[in-house]
């Protein structure tokens, strides 16, 4: 009888816990967000330009990665700025995505991310298309890489000045017209000349060619290192 007794006590006692549990609110159990988010897009507003290679958004201010355009003041600020004005208006979606491996942000609290219009249009691209940036900041210069990067590089039209500035194809011959009027000068051989990265011609010249002999004579004798090697006429094939 006793042993009943304890049964019946027990059953009742377990009733009792679990009709209090059921009052008691429970703490809510969000799912976990999945691994690999770096490599996802959000949709933004867009809000202004800041510059050629930074924009405003809702999100925030956005930082356009593997591209350098000129800065505020500089010759093509404005119409690198105009570029992306051109194809986003105040509130227009703006996709943005963070490749895997990329900062999230750099050393001023921007966002680093791809920038693409709701046309489809990548904002970098469009900038190194037009001439109005030159590829930066990717692995070749100690950055993480990222996936366009090669593509940037092969679409670049600008180039970079002797100081890193950049050099828009709209502002090239205002940027080599103050160094002389003779800037062939400026190298001692046909091999610096190739390897120069602010848009000087790099050959072949010809000594039959009034608007080239001079530059033939400077690299072919004048250097002393044969530019015309093989005597065919040219300097710096």
């Amino acid at each position: 009888m006793r042993v009943r007794q304890i049964v019946v006590s027990f059953v009742a006692a377990a009733s009792t816990a679990i009709g209090l549990s059921a009052c008691v609110p429970q703490a809510r159990v969000d799912a976990a967000e999945p691994s690999g988010k770096s490599d996802a897009a959000a949709i933004a507003t867009f809000v202004a330009v800041i510059d050629g290679d930074t924009i405003e958004t809702s999100a925030g201010t956005v930082r356009l990665i593997g591209i350098d355009t000129p800065e505020r003041g500089e010759c093509g600020h404005d119409e690198a700025s105009a570029a992306i004005s051109s194809v986003l208006a105040p509130d227009d979606a703006v996709t943005l995505e963070l490749p895997a491996g990329q900062n999230d942000q750099d050393r001023y609290g921007r966002l680093i991310r791809y920038a693409t219009t709701p046309s489809g249009i990548d904002l970098g691209m469009l900038q190194l298309e037009s001439g109005n940036a030159v590829a930066r900041y990717d692995s070749r210069d100690g950055y993480p890489a990222h996936p366009r990067e090669q593509d940037y590089h092969a679409a670049q039209r600008a180039t970079v000045g002797p100081d890193g500035s950049v050099i828009t194809i709209g502002c090239q011959a205002a940027a080599f017209a103050p160094l002389t009027d003779r800037w062939w000068e400026e190298y001692s051989s046909c091999a610096k000349l190739k390897r120069n990265d602010v848009g000087h011609p790099i050959g072949p010249f010809s000594r039959d060619d009034p608007a080239q002999a001079a530059i033939y004579e400077w690299f072919a004798i004048r250097t002393g290192n044969g530019g015309d090697g093989d005597g065919d006429g040219l300097a710096c094939e």
